[in-house]
């Protein structure tokens, strides 16, 4: 009965610590860099290796925007031009004051949420440079 008692005081304890941990910025990561195009192209060649090596990490994607849109929610939206056409890397800018250019040469830093039927996904974007 004691046993048990503490079993769920110890749940209940880290249940809590869990709910108030205070959220990962990806500011505060170093972040893995790499281009659009590799990111994509390793994506598209084994998408559980790429998975282990970017998946939920802070990465640093350097490429070309090719579209800029609103996402679902009505946040910025940054696509970065791939050897495919068909499959961007899609930025979900956190800075709803960002001004990215059509054309442009950027750097963007965010969380890969991985691959889907439109390309690789980050969220949480911050453009670096």
């Amino acid at each position: 009965m004691i046993l048990a008692a503490v079993a769920i005081l110890i749940g209940v304890g880290t249940g809590i610590y869990l709910w108030h941990m205070p959220a990962k910025k990806v500011e505060n990561s170093i972040g893995i860099d790499v281009s659009a195009g590799t990111l994509a192209k390793e994506y598209a060649t084994n998408e559980k290796t790429a998975d282990a090596k970017y998946l939920n990490k802070a990465i640093k994607v350097t490429g070309i925007i090719s579209e800029i849109d609103k996402n679902q929610d009505g946040g910025l939206m940054v696509i970065l031009q791939t050897d495919d056409p068909m499959a961007g890397v899609q930025c979900a800018l956190r800075d709803t004051g960002a001004a990215p250019v059509k054309g442009q040469s950027i750097v963007v830093k965010g969380f890969c949420s991985g691959n889907g039927i439109t390309g690789v996904s980050l969220t949480d974007c911050i453009i670096t440079k």
